[in-house]
């Protein structure tokens, strides 16, 4: 009878112990759920300096042979202060900021080239759909934002969104 429970008590063991290993569900600090929510995963990249916060970055190809792009995003000041994006640059052009700069009120969250009347635009974007090209936004207060954003086509929840003006302002 005692050797039965000796056995009995060594399996439980051995199964309790070989739980951990035999779940599925967690592989450790290398698990591709638990470190996916760190990585860039798309489109939507989020930045901050200082008191702005830059969310939903996206940059949105110009029609099919166009080297242009628009970049859709939402630019939140979170300060009690007035800020102002003066400076843009994508894939390490200069880009065009609507009325050449665009203030941003205390508390103020204000769109950008997605059902909204600001714009930041390329008319010199030599990147590939899905591929990742820098992103420099500058704030008169607040400094310098660098990001890494995806070139999405304009097809799908993307589809009508393009740079406004089409064509680049006259220098």
């Amino acid at each position: 009878m005692r050797v039965k429970r000796t056995h009995a008590a060594a399996l439980l063991a051995l199964a309790v112990l070989a739980v951990p290993a035999l779940t599925g569900c967690f592989n450790g600090q290398g698990a591709t759920t638990y470190t996916q929510a760190s990585m860039n995963s798309g489109n939507g990249i989020e930045a901050r300096v200082g008191p702005i916060h830059v969310e939903n970055a996206t940059l949105v190809q110009g029609a099919e042979g166009s080297t242009s792009a628009t970049l859709t995003t939402r630019i939140v000041n979170e300060s009690g202060s007035p800020d102002r994006l003066v400076y843009a640059t994508i894939n390490g052009q200069p880009a065009d900021i609507t009325g050449g700069g665009t203030d941003l009120g205390a508390g103020a969250s204000v769109s950008f080239g997605f059902d909204a009347d600001n714009w930041i635009n390329t008319y010199a974007l030599d990147a590939p759909v899905s591929s990742y090209v820098p992103v420099e936004l500058g704030f008169a207060e607040s400094g310098l934002v660098s990001m890494q954003v995806l070139i999405v086509p304009p097809v799908g929840y993307y589809a009508g969104i393009a740079p406004n003006p089409a064509t680049a302002p006259a220098a």
